[in-house]
């Protein structure tokens, strides 16, 4: 039976109707106001392109359900209020544009206002200004995918208010406390084990013809950190003999960003070594150290989280946009931000990532003992992979650190699991000597702690192998042929992890709100061609935006299952477009996985018996439309043909997406 189309807009602390509040005005005032349209059904491509055309709207602030916001004067709210296909219009009132987590008592307010596409800059600093705001700093993050921000301190709170009322503003909320989430491990993330035989590992796959297959260290690839402080490049890990600053040519550290914090920091050394650290020889070689970082070949640029802040005041996507143009392509921040609420990070963390398709951000979620209710951005936001801690080998699939979900509007975060405890890497030396240095240990704060923040640097190691393995040609033939080379999707990355994720046997349920989908081990899910040979293949499809699908459109794969002691898994994974601030639902395109197998039994993407980790048979379960990671998982499955349907049951115009199957 079909539901009854619900309308309340998601906006504010309650859901409301919109056509029980008063409509806005139409008088003949010229300036254009923060106004909601809300549509009497989902829009399709030609109707988009005629509201477009014929009231000059946006259609990019999506409000749940069917509304956008928008800029309109007052005549033209009256020609669209006329429209067919338009339910209900009214004024955005300025105490939706302040956020439910403003703190309630204490000057100065340091604050973050994002603005309108089409606001001007200088008018807003001048109207801030006039309020008695300080420290103004302007931001315009269009050309980089996403907002116009204006960051100031307000010593006066009584002018609140009067700071929402201004058209250009869309939301206030507070500059929020961000705080650091205080090689067995790689092993593990590899191949779920340690001190196994030597070629037991994603570093060392195997044998092919007698011949050892080369593996995956990094080579090639570039990771993005943000961290606390910055790096001492006089540690062996990160020293370069003939570079002594980080620039293009040094052997590790391509960049340093750190205007606000200058120090070297314990946090960021011990964070770069799990992902990066490499210890060189004389003649310039890895001498393989024992506590080597999971992607020891990569190179790093380094952001201070410390930017961030003012009187700085860069915005995140600013810093992620610095990696960018330095080469990185996944992105680690082993911090999280003291709100749960979808604010100006986890904004920027989904915006650039629908821009630039071959990123992936990857982000701690909070540790257990911080003192926030749940995880906070960019760990929150939709196409960021979350990443809480898993404790050491042999005890690698019990429960470490991190807090449990899901997201006040109900999205499963974290993610998934990596090893954050037990883990020996790079220390500071606080005497800084001239010369290199090679401090190695636990850390210093917590040594017998497992911490998300060494978990996350894990996962982007993880993260940059994967990568490798597509850049250098490694599938489909499980060997290397550069021809076949491709560079993958932040969502094809980001796929592969989930689908490589094991059930934590210490957890209770699976999937989980603890340990999301699991740990991650590579070798369930990346193939290589070795002696003996695997029954288990991969099969990707890895689609952008520009061919995507649409509203009721779908796609269809088909394959052959050849063997039932292989479980089947299938991962889908699609990198959204941001929500509104201040929505209560942040999902905007939503893609339903359906898959039939050889006997015609039907499966619906995470529609998964928690007890036994499983997809129901039937096929029956309600849709899941929050979470933009789909999931379908059968043990021995029916060999013979199998089908897969993606269908765009719920997008506005196109929606790139990445497919991975594993099995026999």
């Amino acid at each position: 039976m079909t539901q009854p189309q619900d309308f309340r807009l998601m906006i504010g602390d309650e859901p409301f109707d919109p056509i029980q509040v008063p409509a806005a005005a139409e008088g003949l005032a010229p300036a254009r106001k923060p106004t909601i349209v809300q549509f009497s059904a989902p829009l399709n491509g030609p109707d988009a392109d005629r509201l477009k055309a014929a009231y000059g709207v946006k259609l990019d602030r999506f409000i749940p359900n069917l509304a956008f916001l928008e800029r309109l004067d007052d005549a033209t709210v009256a020609r669209i209020r006329a429209d067919f296909l338009v339910r209900s219009v009214i004024a955005l009132a300025p105490a939706l544009k302040l956020a439910s987590w403003l703190p309630a008592t204490g000057t100065p307010l340091n604050l973050i206002a994002t603005l309108f596409a089409d606001a001007d800059l200088t008018a807003v600093g001048a109207a801030l200004r006039a309020l008695g705001a300080r420290d103004v700093v302007l931001t315009d993050g269009r050309p980089l995918g996403s907002e116009q921000y204006a960051s100031f301190a307000l010593d006066d709170r009584a002018v609140l208010p009067q700071v929402a009322a201004i058209d250009e503003v869309v939301f206030v909320e507070p500059e929020p406390e961000r705080e650091v989430t205080d090689v067995p491990s790689a092993e593990v993330f590899q191949s779920g084990r340690t001190g196994g035989p030597a070629d037991d590992t994603i570093w060392r796959p195997g044998l092919h013809g007698g011949v050892q297959i080369p593996g995956l260290h990094g080579e090639g690839q570039i990771l993005g950190l943000i961290d606390k402080g910055r790096l001492d490049l006089n540690h062996c890990f990160f020293n370069d003999p003939e570079e002594s600053k980080a620039n293009e040519d040094h052997r590790k550290v391509l960049g340093m960003f750190d205007q606000n914090d200058i120090e070297a920091h314990d946090h960021f050394m011990f964070v770069a070594g799990i992902a990066v650290g490499d210890k060189r020889g004389a003649d310039g070689k890895s001498t393989l150290h024992a506590n080597r970082g999971g992607a020891y070949e990569a190179k790093i640029v380094c952001n201070s989280m410390g930017d961030l802040f003012p009187p700085i005041s860069r915005k995140y996507v600013e810093l992620l946009d610095r990696g960018k143009k330095a080469g990185a392509f996944i992105h680690s921040n082993s911090w999280s931000a003291a709100v749960t609420a979808y604010n100006a990070d986890a904004v920027d963390a989904d915006s650039f990532s629908f821009k630039n398709e071959e990123h992936l951000i990857i982000a701690a979620a909070a540790n257990t003992t911080d003192g926030v209710s749940g995880n906070g951005a960019p760990g929150i936001a939709k196409n960021t992979l979350c990443v809480a801690a898993a404790q050491a080998f042999p005890n690698h699939l019990t429960f470490g650190s991190g807090k449990n979900g899901p997201t006040t509007d109900g999205r499963r975060k974290p993610d998934l699991m990596a090893v954050g405890a037990g883990i020996q890497s790079a220390l500071l030396n606080p005497t800084t000597p001239p010369g290199v240095y090679c401090d190695i240990g636990l850390p210093k704060k917590g040594p017998t702690l497992a911490a998300t923040s060494w978990a996350t640097p894990n996962a982007a190691a993880a993260a940059t192998l994967v990568r490798q393995y597509f850049t250098e040609g490694w599938y489909p033939n499980g060997k290397k042929e550069p021809h076949r080379g491709v560079k993958p999707s932040g969502a094809l990355i980001k796929a592969v992890l989930l689908n490589s994720t094991v059930n934590m046997t210490g957890i209770a349920g699976y999937p989980s709100n603890t340990e999301g989908w699991g740990l991650i081990q590579l070798d369930r899910t990346l193939f290589f061609e070795k002696d003996p040979p695997s029954p288990r293949r991969l099969f990707v499809k890895d689609v952008r935006h520009i061919s995507g699908l649409t509203l009721m459109t779908s796609a269809t794969y088909r394959y052959f299952v050849s063997n039932r002691t292989e479980q089947l898994k299938i991962t889908l994974v699609w990198t959204d477009i941001a929500a509104t601030k201040n929505s209560t639902q942040t999902w905007r395109n939503v893609i339903r996985l359906e898959v039939e197998d050889a006997l015609g039994v039907k499966y619906l993407g995470n529609d998964i018996d928690p007890a036994n980790g499983v997809s129901n048979e039937g096929g029956r379960g309600p849709q899941d439309f929050v979470n933009n990671v789909q999931m379908v998982i059968v043990d021995n499955p029916f060999t013979g043909p199998w089908k897969i349907t993606l269908r765009g049951s719920l997008v506005f115009e196109k929606q790139g997406y990445a497919l991975v199957v594993s099995g026999g």
